[in-house]
């Protein structure tokens, strides 16, 4: 049902508007997050490829060494619970050498000899969470290769994600509900002239229409209606004031001549 008010249907109209523009707002907002969050996530596993090819080629002469001396591998990853890595060999099939790490990157695939991924991979964990992987082949001191395959367990932004949008839909009928109300009150407060208007209109009447409105402080378009209403009123009481002396002029006129008739009637 269409409200009747015109300073509701106008809040209402500028409520829906405002709510969309949050909403469309918002959504930026969450693929903003949700983008920084993946350029923070591709720039740390950058960072920590280049901790472990570091570590590699200064730590480890050959294959053996990364058997028998692996915790200097492991303390690039200990503490780093989202991260987890695994040293594959170059033989076919290749075989893993060591892994360390968080268990959702433990089961991750392993890709053929002859074609190894570029860039990084985005796969979905076992428990819906968002991985992130990358491999990266490194020589070492004898010449010997080494497939690293790094991957990190993204469960901590899809949590950040999840707690903005909960908050987001959590306080955003709170907002439209201020903001509404703040709306309707302005438009109320703007609407006040036509009360004017409204008044100086009950106080008019066949014998009184000296009453105008008065224009000082309206806002343009009701300047101009108030404008019209006082020249409306001029001409009324012109015409009104024209006849009244039309009528007090034909009744002097007729004065005379019914005095005569009724002389004459009496005799």
């Amino acid at each position: 049902m269409t409200p009747t008010r015109l300073s509701t249907r106008l809040g209402l109209t500028v409520t829906a508007l405002i709510a969309c523009l949050v909403l469309v707002m918002e959504m930026l907002a969450y693929m903003a997050i949700s983008r920084q969050l993946d350029v923070r996530a591709e720039d740390s596993l950058n960072e920590k490829f280049a901790q472990i090819e570091h570590s590699m080629s200064e730590g480890f002469l050959a294959i053996e060494d990364i058997v028998q001396y692996p915790h200097t591998l492991r303390d690039q990853i200990v503490g780093h619970d989202s991260y987890s890595l695994t040293v594959l060999d170059s033989s076919k099939p290749r075989q893993q050498l060591m892994m360390v790490g968080n268990e959702e990157g433990r089961n991750l695939p392993i890709p053929e000899d002859d074609h190894i991924p570029q860039g990084f991979q985005e796969l979905q964990s076992v428990h819906g969470h968002k991985i992130l992987m990358g491999y990266r082949e490194i020589r070492l001191k004898t010449g010997q290769d080494i497939l690293v395959r790094l991957s990190m367990d993204r469960e901590s932004d899809s949590t950040l994600l999840h707690a903005y949008l909960k908050s987001t839909f959590f306080i955003l009928p709170l907002i439209l509900l201020l903001v509404g109300f703040g709306v309707w009150w302005v438009v109320r407060r703007a609407l006040r002239p036509l009360r004017a208007f409204r008044k100086v209109t009950a106080l008019i009447s066949a014998r009184d229409l000296s009453h105008r409105m008065k224009m000082k402080g309206l806002p343009d378009e009701l300047r101009d209606l108030a404008h019209a209403v006082n020249f409306m009123l001029h001409r009324l009481d012109g015409d009104v004031q024209q006849l009244a002396q039309f009528s007090d002029d034909l009744a002097h006129e007729l004065r005379s001549p019914m005095n005569n008739l009724m002389g004459k009637a009496q005799v």
